[in-house]
């Protein structure tokens, strides 16, 4: 593994700016393509999956994220186990410590049921925003901002976030409160009073330590992907080293690099 901490340590900006360059390389959609060569996966394609750059936020910070919703209803639907190995594959090509699988309205389709709630934004709102209504969760109430079970996803107008480990009251009262702060609509309201949203979650991930090959990602992922997944991580990781040069060097435009 590589030290990525002078990256994390830049500004917001900049690392959404990174996160949107290796975006706009392909990089998911290499993903994709490698699994489905390779039979790894066969339901998911560009009419019941989109993906974006997103927010995402836990323990009081906010980092950008690629984030995708899936339609896995009806007579295109992705299939559930595929979601799970593209999940996971997109972890071990951008080295992640671990991911983020939600299932809207089933709570029995990944690893444990969860209540969450959703804001949503009048207009498709920046990764920025996102990160000051955090921060506004966190000025009412630290609980629901800065522990291990704090954070959020963003993408498009919606922020979601899962309950906190705090009472139900506790979690709805701190996000009615930063709604009406911010001026966004609060989600589910059920009979006139705020409540929950209710699926299924899980977090999928690697210990980077104990297994720096990610071979707890890969051991979810059929083996005939590895080899090509392999040599999308190289090429992250690459262009990674090469963001870290620069930064190195006192560069302020430390994301200006090609894909090739």
């Amino acid at each position: 593994m590589i030290d990525t901490q002078p990256l994390r340590d830049q500004g917001l900006k900049v690392r959404v700016e990174f996160a949107q360059q290796l975006f706009r390389c392909g990089i998911v959609d290499d993903v994709i393509d490698a699994l489905t060569a390779a039979h790894a996966i066969s339901t998911v394609n560009d009419l019941n999956t989109h993906s974006e750059v997103g927010a995402g936020g836990f323990e009081g910070a906010t980092n950008p994220a690629y984030v995708y919703t899936v339609i896995d209803k009806g007579p295109n639907a992705a299939s559930l186990d595929d979601v799970k190995v593209l999940t996971d594959s997109l972890g071990y090509v951008l080295s992640q410590g671990s991911a983020f699988l939600l299932d809207a309205d089933d709570t029995t389709s990944f690893d444990f049921p969860a209540n969450y709630v959703v804001l949503n934004f009048h207009k498709n709102n920046s990764i920025a925003e996102s990160a000051r209504l955090f921060e506004t969760v966190g000025e009412i109430d630290p609980e629901l901002f800065e522990t291990d079970t704090s954070g959020y996803t963003q993408y498009g107008r919606a922020y979601l976030s899962l309950q906190s480990a705090v009472p139900d009251a506790q979690f709805i009262a701190g996000y009615v409160e930063a709604a009406a702060r911010f001026g966004v609509e609060y989600t589910p309201i059920v009979g006139g009073v705020p409540s929950l949203f209710q699926g299924g979650a899980a977090f999928p991930g690697n210990d980077w330590t104990a297994s720096p090959g990610g071979e707890e990602y890969l051991a979810r992922i059929p083996a005939a992907a590895h080899q090509a997944l392999g040599r999308i991580r190289a090429f992250h990781l690459r262009l990674t080293r090469k963001v870290l040069r620069r930064i190195e060097q006192g560069h302020h435009d430390v994301v200006e690099f090609s894909c090739h």
